[in-house]
């Protein structure tokens, strides 16, 4: 199967490299800034590949190279890889907010660009050996780079679709709204919920099934649907009882959140039909609180 050489095997790169690895890939070398935790890495891949320091990184010899080194070092990465790749190389990145332009320098050596990016969460890449089925890729760039990204995608299990490069940070929002706002949010529900009497680790697990079953009917459900609760009913009461708990007991960020997020579940409840005269009661109510 194709080698592949790897620049910076964090946990992103580092699931790449096991995963691809898996599915028949040849790892050939792992380029790494520092070395710890890279050791392990390459002695659970069983091409096991070179581990090269990116000072010492001379010359890569893999038909595909994927640089998954973060935003700010991208482009220290490119200037590093001048003259060290060979024509015909398939060279990607992994973010999520910079397009395949980063990578345009390098085109003049003769190579295929594209940006790879997945909507996953990896926390660390000694884990789950399957991080990338039913994972959705987002990849741009070249069209020969396109095809073998999608080969790539495929192999792990993934879903490879195109998007305009121009628009990538919006995409990357998104992205982050997914996951690391959401995470966020939780947080908030966590300090909320160990006001009411429970400590932060009883309370991250009876919070985690109420989050899984909202993210099973996001499956199925487009939002307006999915939304359930006090906001789906256009239950004013509890609403008005939520704000002067929140006042009393949350701090000004918390309530702001809190705010926010009310007046898009109205809308949500708007859409999926709710009375018009609680539509209009719960937003005066919002906006009374975001006002005193």
């Amino acid at each position: 199967m194709q080698g592949i050489t790897i620049i910076g095997p964090g946990r992103l790169g580092g699931a790449l490299a096991l995963a691809l690895a898996d599915t028949g890939y040849t790892i050939d070398a792992l380029v790494y800034r520092s070395r710890k935790s890279v050791s392990n890495l390459a002695s659970s891949i069983q091409s096991k590949p070179k581990l090269i320091s990116v000072s010492r990184f001379t010359r890569s010899v893999s038909p595909v190279v994927i640089i998954a080194a973060q935003d700010a070092d991208l482009p220290d990465v490119v200037v590093t890889l001048r003259n060290k790749i060979g024509k015909g190389t398939i060279v990607f990145h992994t973010s999520g907010s910079l397009s395949s332009d980063v990578l345009k320098p390098l085109k003049s050596f003769g190579v295929s660009i594209a940006s790879l990016h997945p909507l996953s969460s990896v926390s660390s890449w000694n884990g789950d050996r399957n991080w990338f089925k039913g994972v959705f890729f987002a990849i741009e760039g070249d069209t020969k780079a396109q095809r073998v990204g999608n080969r790539l995608v495929g192999s792990l299990g993934g879903q490879p679709f195109t998007i305009d490069r121009a628009k990538k940070p919006l995409y990357h929002a998104a992205a982050v709204m997914t996951a690391g706002h959401v995470t966020a949010l939780f947080d908030i529900a966590l300090e909320l919920i160990t006001k009411a009497g429970l400590d932060r680790k009883h309370a991250r697990r009876a919070l985690q099934p109420l989050l899984a079953t909202v993210a099973a009917n996001l499956a199925s459900l487009d939002t307006p649907a999915a939304l359930t609760g006090t906001y789906a009913r256009g239950d004013e009461a509890t609403m008005h009882r939520h704000l002067i708990a929140l006042k009393k007991d949350a701090n000004s960020g918390e309530l702001d959140v809190y705010l926010e997020l009310a007046l898009r579940s109205i809308s949500l409840a708007e859409k999926h039909g709710l009375d018009p005269k609680k539509v209009k009661k719960l937003r005066q109510a919002i906006k009374l609180a975001k006002d005193t």
